[in-house]
């Protein structure tokens, strides 16, 4: 019997040790998606970045407060910027005018511009003049959207008054484009002549700006970086408005003050559902089920035995026997042999290991042990271990003994 409760113990370990790894596996998605919502902090959609303003322009930006608890603004060209912050998205109602004209120098095969932040509705009229012997034919306004979509407006030949006060022959042109998304756009001038020339370039812009009068709280960065907190859990709306001033674009580092506590109860609810889905998948039960099964064999042996012992006599009754004559000696030599006989039966090599009433007539693949009956061995492989008893090897296949 104590072989017995070895062998079950023994068959129990290896699902014992792939509880114990399931239980360390079940981090893993959670760790996983921790490492994942730090990345997206610091560089996803709330991570720091730079916007582009154009003068006298203004961008909307959303923000949810249930995520961001603060947010910070400081201008890389020294220019001032205005933040309005509003519980309720603005409307995109005013219009203001402004020009920007540079005189540069366009290399051959390559263009020359510049880049702005403009919302929907407003209008961009582009006018360039060179001067130069040759016709402008090769010269090409372009507008870039974003940074993939190109376009090129059309273009239509105009004439310049005070043309010839310039002693040279001056060709002109303009063109015009209509915003229909809020983007980021670059305008400027395509050379596809073979040398270089010299243009002023002339940008008229009729842009859209948001209403800022309704704005609920406001900083500036004319002191340096300024910073506005948001209350929980209400979603935000900031305007960014530059001023009418400069002749191109201006950046601004944005920085994001992340509310931790928000992260912290997603994952921890995330946690709890991977937990949860693992638990219902029985990752959990498999342990619990083979704890069962042993506990249950081991509790049927030991009441088996129990009762056993409990219908043994206390004092072991002897049976005497009468001798005749010579037959003493014999019956004697006889009651010694049957007595030898069975306990060599009783723990003869021959029996299984297992379950102790049916003869070794099985091994089992690849390690070619005998130890079992054919009966036990088959509940061995369907069980979930699956391994030798003797050596603890995975067993593939169980092969029949035929004794003569």
């Amino acid at each position: 019997m104590a072989l017995l409760h070895r062998v079950m113990h023994t068959i129990t370990i290896p699902s014992m040790y792939q509880h114990q790894r399931w239980q360390h596996a079940w981090m893993l998605p959670p760790l996983t998606i921790w490492i994942c919502v730090s990345i997206t902090l610091r560089y996803g959609y709330y991570g720091d970045s730079c916007i582009l303003l154009g003068p006298a322009s203004s961008r909307l930006m959303k923000t949810s407060s249930v995520f961001v608890k603060q947010l910070q603004v400081s201008n890389k060209d020294n220019n001032q910027v205005i933040l309005h912050a509003f519980n309720e998205k603005p409307e995109l109602s005013s219009q203001t005018n402004w020009t920007v004209s540079n005189l540069c120098l366009v290399e051959a095969y390559k263009s020359k511009g510049i880049s702005l932040w403009l919302n929907q509705g407003s209008t961009i009229r582009m006018g360039w003049e060179a001067h130069t012997t040759s016709s402008l034919d090769q010269l090409h306004g372009m507008v870039i959207k974003g940074e993939k979509k190109f376009k090129l407006p059309q273009a239509k030949q105009t004439s310049f008054p005070n043309a010839m006060a310039l002693h040279k022959i001056v060709n002109g042109k303009e063109a015009e484009y209509k915003v229909e998304e809020d983007n980021m756009y670059h305008m400027g001038v395509l050379n596809m002549n073979a040398r270089n020339i010299i243009l002023n370039m002339k940008v008229n812009v009729s842009a859209k700006v948001y209403d800022t009068t309704k704005g609920k709280k406001m900083c500036s960065t004319a002191n340096g970086s300024c910073r506005l907190s948001f209350v929980f859990p209400n979603t935000q709306y900031v305007i960014f408005t530059a001023p009418g001033k400069g002749d191109g674009g201006s950046y601004v580092e944005i920085s994001f003050l992340a509310r931790v506590l928000t992260y912290i109860l997603l994952l921890g609810a995330l946690m709890i559902v991977v937990y949860l889905i693992l638990k219902f998948l029985g990752v959990y039960d498999g342990g619990d089920r083979n704890s069962r099964v042993t506990v249950d064999a081991t509790y049927r042996t030991s009441d088996v035995v129990a009762r056993q012992t409990e219908t043994e006599p206390l004092m072991q009754v002897e049976t005497n026997r009468w001798t005749y004559g010579t037959n003493a000696k014999d019956d004697e030599e006889e009651d010694s042999g049957a007595s030898s006989s069975s306990s060599e039966e009783l723990y003869d090599e021959k029996l299984c290991c297992i379950c102790y009433d049916e003869q070794r007539n099985s091994f089992f693949v690849p390690c070619g042990h005998c130890a079992t009956c054919y009966d036990c061995a088959e509940r061995i492989v369907d069980g979930e271990s699956k391994v030798c008893p003797i050596c603890r090897r995975l067993i593939h296949k169980v092969r029949r003994l035929y004794h003569n």
